[in-house]
């Protein structure tokens, strides 16, 4: 880890758009995401930040993530909630962890149970169906999901699971595909006896449908992205929607090469800390209120700016309310989005927190 590159992470912009986020969706819920170490800006404080705000929902993704959540000491009165598993996955850890589980088919439901029958009978596995809507990533086919609603049914009346919630995922690609989605989640929601319908949470959307459509927010509502202040692109920024971003990236000149007008000022964070590689016209750092084309090598990223001297800080990406390049320009300049840059980043590059609350 060097001393010469870090992230900062603020929580104090991460609650601020927690409260955006929840004014926007209310009444409907928000279930926080962390996928990818809270898409790299770490898990614990994230986390720990959600829930002091009364945030009762956390989308962990990976089971054991949610174990480890748990074992650390997140009280089970916050819901932790899984979907991607192993084929061969043994439930009864999850389970035992009250870590709810997304479940797709009748097979996936029978493993379950089978691998959740043990000395921790007493925590029964808790269920969320999932319809694929159109998105084709997992969920029940429209003519499977009446078998799979039943057999659900049937192993919550046998005391062998708790049947607490239906979901899905929709593509955000239009708002006539989404359309689409919505009619088949309400659709399917209706093969669910009325009187245990009634007790489920229902939940579609995730960010940025949840901030466009009302009719999109259910019950409880997905937010990743939009809690660390991250934006869908498409020249949709940050600032338009409300957002702080919660992470900026720094890093120190270690040395200048070159003299006058053709000096280059090297930072030691290249793509092998998980930088994308760039070249790329509109790819700029900042440092000292003034902005510098940079391109990304594998270890070190180069800044054109004759000014800088060993031992500045060049801010990468930041704040536009600071004159900072901002994440959504690097995502636009590199032909991404801010995400995958953000979770790609090296754990090696320090996180520093900063709490002002």
């Amino acid at each position: 880890m060097s001393v010469d590159v870090w992230a900062e992470v603020d929580l104090d912009a991460y609650r601020a758009n927690l409260l955006r986020v929840r004014s926007r969706v209310a009444p409907a819920e928000i279930m926080v995401v962390v996928k990818n170490d809270a898409y790299g800006h770490g898990i614990r404080p994230i986390v720990g930040a959600a829930v002091a705000e009364g945030v009762r929902f956390v989308g962990v993704l990976d089971p054991g993530v949610g174990i480890e959540l748990r074992a650390s000491g997140l009280p089970e009165s916050v819901r932790l909630f899984a979907w991607l598993f192993a084929a061969d996955e043994n439930y009864g850890p999850a389970a035992a962890a009250r870590v709810e589980l997304g479940v797709s088919s009748v097979e996936q439901l029978r493993r379950i149970v089978s691998t959740t029958d043990g000395p921790r009978r007493d925590v029964l596995p808790r269920i969320h169906a999932k319809i694929d809507t159109g998105l084709g990533r997992a969920g029940a086919r429209a003519e499977d999901w009446p078998a799979l609603v039943r057999a659900i049914e049937a192993e919550a009346r046998a005391g062998r699971v708790e049947f607490v919630g239906l979901w899905t995922h929709i593509a955000e690609a239009s708002d006539e595909e989404d359309s689409v989605s919505i009619a088949a989640f309400e659709r399917a929601a209706l093969e669910v006896a009325p009187e245990r319908r009634a007790d489920l949470v229902h939940h579609l959307a995730a960010s940025a449908a949840s901030f466009s459509r009302a009719d999109s927010r259910f019950d409880l509502v997905r937010v990743g992205a939009f809690g660390y202040g991250i934006a869908p692109g498409g020249g949709v920024s940050p600032a338009s929607l409300g957002l702080i971003p919660v992470m900026s990236l720094h890093a120190r000149v270690v040395a200048v090469e070159g003299e006058g007008d053709d000096a280059v000022a090297v930072l030691p964070i290249g793509t092998a800390d998980g930088l994308l590689p760039g070249d790329v016209e509109g790819l700029e750092a900042a440092s000292g209120g003034r902005r510098a084309v940079v391109s990304i090598g594998l270890t070190e990223t180069l800044v054109r700016d004759a000014d800088l001297r060993v031992g500045d800080v060049v801010t990468l990406f930041g704040r536009e309310d600071r004159g900072e390049a901002t994440l959504q320009e690097w995502a636009d300049a590199l032909g991404t989005i801010g995400e995958e840059i953000v979770v790609r980043l090296s754990s090696r590059i320090e996180r520093r927190v900063i709490d002002g609350g």
